[in-house]
């Protein structure tokens, strides 16, 4: 008799469904993608520190910088959170959104290389080419029907 009231109460209790793989792994995809926008965005601003040139030439060329590590800051902090709320289940667009910006720059950059004829291979270019189809696997990763369906159970529960 202890049993069956024990057996009838976690029964209408729902079960917590487990983190599916595909969002795991698309959250640890997007770390390599934080670290390289962090490095350079830190690394464009402290080049446009140190061009040469003085005067209004300098201020604008730093502003430049600043801006872009404004950008790249910010992407840091969208795929931080994106991640955070991936790994919740809280929410597949904080994760989507900062993938498919940097997949999306990815692609543009592709393109049009291929447009000019310009593309070649070289050892700098490695880092790009992998942290952006990193990033498109993690978008079509949180994309995918087990993500979705686990996400969208965490919202009505």
């Amino acid at each position: 008799m202890l049993n069956a009231s024990a057996e009838s109460g976690s029964a209408s209790m729902p079960k917590p469904r487990r983190r599916p793989v595909v969002v795991i792994i698309a959250a640890l995809l997007m770390v390599p993608s934080i670290v390289i926008w962090l490095i350079a965005g830190v690394a464009f601003f402290l080049a446009m520190l140190r061009t040469e040139g003085d005067g209004l030439g300098k201020f604008l060329v730093v502003g430049i910088g600043a801006g872009v590590l404004a950008i790249a800051l910010l992407v840091v902090l969208l795929a931080s959170m994106g991640i955070f709320m991936a790994w919740t289940g809280d929410n597949a667009a904080g994760l989507a959104v900062p993938a498919g910006f940097t997949f999306g720059l990815f692609v543009v950059v592709i393109v049009t290389l291929l447009a000019q004829g310009k593309l070649s291979y070289h050892p700098t270019m490695v880092t790009p080419l992998v942290v952006g189809g990193l990033a498109g696997v993690s978008l079509i990763l949180i994309k995918s029907p087990p993500a979705r369906a686990w996400f969208a159970s965490r919202a009505s529960g």
